[in-house]
């Protein structure tokens, strides 16, 4: 006798933040969390973060076209479907900043929201002739984003700013970005203005996101501490 499929699983709906769109997911099962777990025990960005988008396409139902999903989104569908899977918190570990000494915390996930800023430029006017739009970069482009061991900080900033650049509009033509090669989009931020591509990376930098602020009291030498969480890396 042929072992049976267990869980039927059911089904939810959710409102994807950066088009209001609805879509449906299921929640993940072993199989799913075995590749996801393997994946950040690499403690490598890029497998992490692949392995949440293959994680969201394999529980995502009805064909949605998960490549045009912004990093918030999935960092918002990523952990409404954990929620349905695993439970509606999770324990991180923190250190009191008086004693050093570890604290495991409950974090309640199903109270993580997204924090969009008061207000974002999305465009860049340079010389008059032309004006830059700009847009959040897609979660699957951020998850192939080469990157080296050697990067710095500054370094992913400034590739990240880049690819907030969507498109450069004229009243004759508008040029896309991603259709324009590596090189090409590099000599065109290389031309900016100190003051243009600090536009830029303010862009870049009020991207939404999910946080979570919280407090505990140390269980040694009972401290009162506040931690801060963001993005998905931080809820593991």
């Amino acid at each position: 006798m042929a072992l049976p499929k267990l869980n039927q699983t059911p089904s939810y709906e959710l409102t994807v933040p950066s088009t209001q769109e609805k879509l449906k997911f299921r929640p993940f099962l072993v199989k799913e969390q075995k590749i996801l777990l393997m994946a950040f025990e690499t403690q490598d960005e890029k497998q992490m973060l692949r392995g949440v988008l293959n994680t969201l396409a394999a529980c995502i139902l009805d064909g949605y076209n998960i490549n045009k999903l912004k990093v918030f989104d999935v960092e918002y569908i990523f952990l409404q479907m954990r929620t349905k899977s695993v439970g509606e918190s999770t324990k991180l570990t923190f250190k009191c900043t008086e004693c050093e000494s570890d604290n495991e915390v409950t974090i309640p996930i199903n109270e993580v929201n997204i924090v969009f800023p008061e207000e974002n430029v999305d465009h860049v006017d340079i010389g008059g002739l032309y004006n830059l739009k700009l847009q959040y970069p897609e979660f699957n482009a951020m998850a192939n984003m080469e990157r080296t061991k050697e990067e710095t900080e500054s370094e992913l900033l400034f590739k990240t700013a880049a690819m907030c650049m969507h498109t450069l509009e004229t009243e004759e033509e508008q040029i896309i970005f991603a259709d324009e090669t590596p090189q090409a989009i590099d000599e065109f931020v290389e031309s900016l203005t100190s003051e243009q591509f600090n536009t830029i990376l303010e862009f870049t930098e009020k991207m939404p996101t999910i946080k979570h602020d919280g407090k505990f009291d140390c269980g040694k030498c009972k401290h009162a501490n506040e931690y801060k969480i963001q993005g998905i890396q931080d809820f593991f």
